[in-house]
């Protein structure tokens, strides 16, 4: 493999527990943008969120937000977002789910977003994709929330667009995070990284897992990653 950027989670991978951002990861980002390797946020947010921390923490700009379903990668051009996900999908599941759960299915207020719905985990995932299934439509669990996406779209496909708008391919991204809905993207990279507050499920589903937890986690895979694939000039961050 070749690589010629990363891709990464943000919640719980670029932060601490408690969600803060860990300001040496964001170093490290800078750093690897200095470099000529761009750096591409993957996340369950909403769009608006993703590009505008992309943007103030010095990142490319090209994010892949609801969990791949939105991509951006030029907000200030007046590229609008790619949507890759159908609303309507969303929408239709919402209705089978509150069909089924009643009030169990609690909605979380998330304006702007543009293909996924925001769910309280207060039913079972499994049972709810089940009820999901005949209309297309899936839940991903980020152990925040339940994300309600189109059963076509994914964090993997969301690496794959956010690549081709950085004009490479996705087998050339060294891919971070630390979560089940991340194991798309996994397979999606073409090198996979987790951090070490993974759970062990998706440990075992990667090509190297750090021993360091959150954010500190992401700079040992960055260093792995540059060590492994030799890119020159950057075996070592400041």
């Amino acid at each position: 493999m070749e690589l010629k950027a990363f891709a990464c989670d943000i919640d719980k991978t670029l932060t601490n527990d408690a969600m803060m951002l860990d300001l040496y990861a964001v170093e490290t980002i800078r750093y690897l943008e200095a470099a000529g390797l761009p750096v591409i946020l993957v996340t369950a947010r909403d769009y608006m969120t993703a590009w505008t921390l992309s943007i103030f923490m010095g990142a490319c700009g090209v994010v892949a937000a609801e969990n791949g379903a939105v991509v951006v990668s030029n907000l200030v051009g007046g590229q609008p977002p790619a949507t890759l996900g159908d609303m309507a999908r969303v929408k239709r599941g919402l209705a089978a789910l509150q069909e089924s759960f009643g009030d169990k299915v609690v909605v979380y207020p998330t304006p702007g977003r543009l293909a996924s719905a925001v769910v309280q985990r207060t039913f079972d995932v499994e049972e709810g994709n089940a009820i999901l299934a005949p209309v297309g439509a899936r839940l991903l669990d980020s152990s925040l929330a339940y994300h309600l996406v189109d059963a076509n779209t994914g964090k993997g496909h969301g690496v794959e667009e956010a690549a081709r708008q950085l004009g490479i391919e996705a087998k050339n991204v060294a891919v971070i995070g630390d979560n089940f809905n991340d194991l798309e993207m996994f397979a999606a990279g073409g090198y996979s990284i987790a951090v070490g507050n993974a759970p062990q499920a998706v440990k075992d589903q990667v090509d190297y897992t750090c021993s360091a937890r959150f954010g500190e986690g992401f700079r040992e895979g960055v260093k792995h990653a540059l060590k492994h694939f030799a890119f020159p000039g950057l075996r070592r961050l400041p």
